[in-house]
């Protein structure tokens, strides 16, 4: 039997009440943007404008059959973008002379209490569309004002997908802009109902529909490789758990937002809808309770430190052991937990067909065997998918977020103990937040991966909590997601709700996370400094990274280092390793911020930094950036007689934009930029504390001289920093 193919409009699936879609669990959310959905609407109107009789066809609609629902198996985004114009021009609902003419945009979005387009797995933005779906119909208002959709849009909660309210906002916007009164609305309505169409591909009832979805991708369709291996794996588990776990990859899978954030917005809603035992009565049963939704303004805007293919791939590599390299652009390359069952399907059959005609009893036997592997490959997807969610637990509790556009941003948050919102104020282990910034901008790695130090990091993270002793709470968390954790929706559900309240508002932890701080800290120190022996022997860091994976042991096993490589003398004809100019490693360059602000010596408001003083505010106030320009302070264009520029005493890092503003200026005028930019501007943190050292040395009395002697006296100091940077704590003691 072939798959069935006919044209449709959306005047055809408004006036039949047995045409209802439904978005399959492994099937991406909607996340058209301004830019998408604007074109559509563009095109569209183009069409209308050259021929409001010509039909406009916006591709096809793939489907298959399932109970009373066509699941959506392509085409769900263009779809879903005109099911969302449906509330708006149901909204409008533009009156006509003749109401038998009149577009039913009312039943094309909702007949009786059922959505045209259902989402199992986002039964919150069901809910929320059913609910705007109401009001649209029921608004009585005749002005019908766009603000006033405008405005309950805005009451959407923040815990659904955020790419619903702002296809809204921008579709009222792109009317707002382009249809100006009721007779072209009338009109412009009037051609989507009727003459913007579609190819309606009903596949037959046999489609290995997860193959399909696979395969279509796979030859260059627009979904990113993540979501190809989302149905991928989601293929092995049994139908009735594969939404559930559909539903905790897409948790996990928005990086930009707080794991915790969402699930508690979730809870809260749910409460605020119900009567009896919420979870604010249970938290703080005497205070006032402040909706998720009320700051908008300051809700959504945190940036991840890795996109979420990156994360898979170090969660991967920590839970299968496996000395991969950490490329998204090979993501669907690298993990194979079903690859085998995939590739080998179609060979299998051919095996097995010809084995029934041979000798039907050890078909059977091939046919339970391979029942047993289809089954441990179902245990692997499951494992992997609860070990990212115990793996994104322990990311957001313990790695540093950014906030977009802000510069020094990026720290430790936790939930706050009255509105569970994450504040951006919010700065909960602040000294391990700063070697992470370091980390950040100093070991970023390829495509910024972060792969020299996360995954470590991370696999740390799982040990120290997995074996940790005492009854503690983070611990209970990770031991919720262990490996004998037997997951159900309903008990999975009921113990995130548990775990927010003890996160809430905990005295207890206080002390925990300072002992911990001060651990994690030692560990990505070491790891730091046992990266950088490895760069000092010319080894290549990757190789040792996974050497670290495999025992920690091996950060201390390393093969003979030459800290001379620093210290080579001027008259020697290879040069030290720091005294390369513009072509010298920036690692160097952020190592030595990082241990110039561990060993400044706070004095009441005063900080002491190599026997110079720094304001404390203004200390306080330093952060790491990324940084990508060497400046030589004794300018090359004015080297001649001065001695050997490129002598690391005469370099630091600082921005390319900084660094363009100093371009060829004398030493004085560039120490007066610097102090107007950096120290004046009581607001600004210093860009290099090595810098700032610099320009202390070069003052005498009101004066600024800066002489090669200054120079080599200056990197003298630096290198008795960077040296005692590889001791060891007995070795400093």
């Amino acid at each position: 039997m072939s798959n069935k193919a006919n044209i449709k409009n959306i005047s055809e699936v408004a006036d039949n009440n047995k045409i209802f879609f439904e978005i399959p669990p492994y099937q991406r959310l909607y996340e058209w943007n301004k830019e998408q959905i604007q074109t559509l609407l563009n095109d569209i109107k183009t069409k209308f404008d050259e021929n409001k009789n010509k039909e406009y066809f916006i591709g096809n609609v793939v489907v298959s059959k399932k109970d009373d629902k066509y699941l959506l198996i392509d085409g769900q985004q263009r779809l879903t973008t005109l099911f969302l114009i449906g509330f708006f021009l149901s909204y409008k609902n533009p009156t006509y002379k003749n109401p038998s003419d009149q577009p039913k945009w009312k039943e094309f979005i909702m007949q009786s209490d059922k959505l045209r387009i259902s989402m199992p797995i986002r039964e919150k933005e069901e809910e929320v569309l059913k609910e705007f779906a109401k009001f649209c119909k029921d608004n009585q208002n005749n002005e019908r004002k766009n603000d006033i959709f405008l405005q309950e849009i805005k009451k959407f909660p923040q815990d659904i997908c955020q790419n619903i309210p702002q296809a809204l906002e921008t579709i009222v916007n792109w009317f707002e802009e382009n249809i100006k009164n009721n007779d072209d609305i009338v009109k412009f309505s009037n051609f989507i109902y009727e003459k913007v169409k579609f190819v309606f591909v009903e596949l037959t009832q046999n489609t290995d529909l997860n193959r399909f979805f696979i395969r279509m991708n796979n030859r260059g369709k627009q979904l990113e490789k993540h979501e190809i291996l989302k149905a991928r794996l989601l293929s092995n588990i049994n139908e009735n758990e594969r939404a559930f776990y559909a539903h905790i990859w897409d948790i996990c899978s928005q990086m930009d937002n707080y794991i915790f954030q969402k699930a508690s917005d979730r809870v809260i809603s749910k409460s605020n809808e119900s009567s009896g035992d919420s979870i604010n009565n249970i938290i703080q049963p005497k205070k006032s309770f402040d909706k998720p939704n009320q700051d908008k303004e300051n809700q959504g805007k945190f940036k991840s430190i890795v996109d979420f293919p990156t994360f898979l791939l170090h969660v991967y590599k920590i839970c299968n052991e496996q000395d991969i390299t950490i490329d998204k652009n090979k993501l669907l390359e690298i993990i194979k937990i079903e690859q085998k069952e995939i590739e080998q399907k179609e060979i299998e059959q051919k095996e097995i067909e010809q084995k029934e005609i041979e000798q039907k009893e050890i078909e059977q036997k091939e046919i339970e065997q391979k029942e047993i592997e289809q089954k441990e490959i179902e245990q692997k997807v499951k494992k992997f998918i609860e070990n990212l969610l115990k793996h994104r637990i322990l990311f957001d509790y313990f790695v540093v977020k950014g906030i977009d556009d802000v510069e020094n941003s990026y720290k430790i948050r936790r939930l706050t103990d009255n509105t569970y919102t994450i504040s951006e104020d919010s700065n909960a282990m602040p000294e391990l937040a700063m070697v992470q910034n370091y980390l950040r901008v100093a070991r970023s790695g390829m495509s910024n991966n972060h792969h020299h130090w996360l995954t470590p990091f991370l696999k740390k993270l799982d040990n120290y909590f997995s074996n940790f002793k005492s009854n503690n709470i983070i611990s209970e968390i990770v031991k919720f997601f262990s490996s004998d954790f037997n997951i159900t929706s309903e008990k999975f559900e009921n113990n995130v709700e548990y775990y927010i309240k003890l996160l809430i508002n905990n005295d207890n932890l206080k002390e925990f996370y300072k002992n911990t701080q001060s651990d994690l800290i030692h560990f990505l120190e070491i790891l730091d400094t046992a990266l950088a022996k490895e760069q000092l022997q010319d080894k290549v860091l990757i190789d040792k990274v996974n050497e670290i994976l495999n025992s920690e042991n091996n950060l201390k096993a390393t093969g003979n280092v030459d800290l001379n490589k620093f210290y080579i003398k001027e008259h020697e004809t290879q040069k030290c390793i720091l005294d390369q100019g513009t072509a010298t490693l920036h690692y160097w360059f952020y190592r030595l911020e990082y241990y110039l602000w561990k060993n400044a010596e706070a004095n009441n408001n005063k900080v002491k930094i190599c026997d110079k003083e720094m304001d404390k505010k203004k200390f306080d106030n330093f952060y790491f950036r990324n940084l990508n320009s060497i400046e030589h302070v004794q300018a090359q264009s004015k080297a001649q007689g001065w001695g050997e520029v490129d002598n690391f005493g005469n370099l630091a890092l600082i921005s390319s934009s900084f660094n363009s503003s100093l371009n060829n200026q004398d030493v004085p005028s560039k120490y007066r930029d610097f102090q107007k930019r950096y120290i004046d501007d009581t607001k600004k943190a210093v860009i290099s504390l090595k810098l700032w050292l610099i320009y202390a040395l070069a003052k005498d009395n009101d004066e600024i001289t800066w002489t090669f002697v200054k120079a080599k006296k200056h990197k003298i100091q630096m290198l008795k920093i960077l040296k005692n940077s590889f001791k060891s704590d007995q070795d400093k003691a």
